[in-house]
């Protein structure tokens, strides 16, 4: 455990060390040097039919239980991230969140919203932005989506507060499986807003950047990560 923190410390601080000597970005500024659009591509090929498959194959009860798994599993880093940010009430009832939702709500349901505690999502990106680390350039990572290189470096180190990384005698691979169908999950729960920005928009790419960045430095200024949208594209 202790090596899995010095490793997030070290990220952090060669993120700091990068980021602080990049571009400011302003409220309209865009740092695009790539200009890469494979993610319009691996969308047509791959996830759009992979969602499609999930909608229509996967029961409505199953596929509510497993959007809170995957809402349950993303809770510890939640709560580390707000500590991390200096936000220690939003900590606490994360942890409060996360362990109503084990006792009573056996993971797979979600007692704590109706108790008052919904999640309050953020993430490592949002946590490096809170220490001054700029956005960097801007990406599109394939199956990830659009993305910063902070909020790249911010994912990264995210995956290590997985609590599935630490569980003992899960069989090979659940972890990246677990990760799979969150990207599928996403596509499907997203999907018309998804849509919309690939094949109805005049330039996709363009219009997903700009969709982006406005929320991510919204989420930046309001402390967290907005669920309006995914990680995937």
């Amino acid at each position: 455990m202790r090596s899995i923190f010095a490793k997030i410390a070290a990220i952090a601080g060669i993120s700091i060390l990068a980021g602080c000597g990049g571009p400011v970005p302003g409220a309209n500024f865009v740092h695009d040097p790539y200009q890469q659009t494979v993610n319009k591509a691996i969308d047509t090929a791959v996830l759009r039919p992979a969602a499609q498959v999930y909608d229509v194959a996967t029961p409505a009860l199953v596929k509510h239980l497993a959007s809170n798994a995957l809402n349950m599993l993303a809770l510890p880093g939640d709560a580390a991230n707000h500590l991390l940010q200096g936000e220690f009430m939003a900590s606490l009832r994360t942890v409060g969140r996360f362990g109503i939702n084990v006792i009573m709500g056996a993971v797979l349901l979600d007692p704590a919203t109706e108790m008052g505690l919904p999640r309050e999502g953020t993430d490592f990106g949002v946590t490096l932005a809170s220490m001054g680390v700029n956005e960097g350039a801007y990406l599109e990572v394939p199956f990830l989506g659009p993305m910063t290189e902070r909020n790249l470096v911010g994912r990264v180190v995210d995956m290590a507060f997985n609590p599935l990384n630490y569980a003992t005698g899960l069989p090979t691979g659940t972890s990246a499986g677990v990760t799979g169908l969150g990207v599928v999950d996403g596509r499907y729960r997203y999907f018309d807003l998804i849509d919309r920005t690939l094949y109805e928009s005049e330039d996709s790419y363009i219009a997903a950047r700009s969709a982006y960045l406005q929320l991510r430095r919204r989420a930046v200024a309001g402390g967290t990560t907005a669920e309006s949208l995914p990680d995937v594209f």
